[in-house]
């Protein structure tokens, strides 16, 4: 029997262990700008913080974030520096958002998404809870139990009195949440049948 010939055995995946992880994704929750600490938080303060929102996308040997990491997406442009090497809220939400797209996009990639975010005349605090809300959404979508709602993306609402977000920054950041969504789908449910992760 040549190599090509092979059978590959697909390990298998209990009901228990698949359903335990979709009510896991489906109730993924993403800290909005008014849940973070209201105090300015040093560097190392900041890493905990952004890696332990993002552990649920967390796959062995990544590191979502370090140091190194955040100095030079601050030198790239691609975050706002900090203050008297402080960071607030702002610098929370954009590093959740950096952190988070650079899972699907390059670095290049992120940072032209986030230009648009901060050029536009939108306010980063609801654009970032907004953003958060969908990737929730979207992920319950992806994990449904049937997966009938996985491939559907929802729209941004702005808040009452505000214009609407540029459309095509609106469709980029939907289809950026989508698309991780997805990722974390994919990566999250691979890991479980070779028995890696939280059960």
């Amino acid at each position: 029997m040549g190599e090509k010939d092979k059978i590959i055995a697909v390990p298998h995946v209990d009901a228990a262990a698949r359903a335990a992880l979709a009510g896991r994704m489906r109730s993924v929750h993403v800290s909005r700008i008014r849940e973070m600490p209201r105090i300015e938080l040093y560097l190392d303060q900041l890493i905990t913080l952004v890696s332990q929102e993002l552990e649920f996308m967390k796959v062995p040997g990544e590191t979502p974030v370090t140091g190194s990491m955040v100095n030079n997406y601050v030198k790239q442009g691609v975050i706002p520096a900090p203050r008297k090497k402080r960071y607030t809220r702002r610098h929370v939400a954009s590093l959740l958002l950096v952190c988070a797209f650079k899972r699907v996009f390059t670095i290049s990639q992120v940072k032209q998404i986030m230009e648009r975010v901060y050029a536009s005349d939108s306010d980063l605090a609801w654009l970032y809870d907004e953003t958060c809300a969908l990737l929730e959404r979207s992920l319950a979508a992806c994990f449904s139990p049937d997966g009938a709602d996985a491939g559907r993306c929802c729209g941004i609402e702005p808040p009452s009195g505000e214009k609407s977000l540029d459309p095509e920054l609106e469709r980029l950041i939907v289809a950026a949440a989508s698309s991780l969504a997805t990722k974390v789908y994919v990566e999250q449910t691979l890991l479980l049948a070779e028995g890696v992760g939280p059960r």
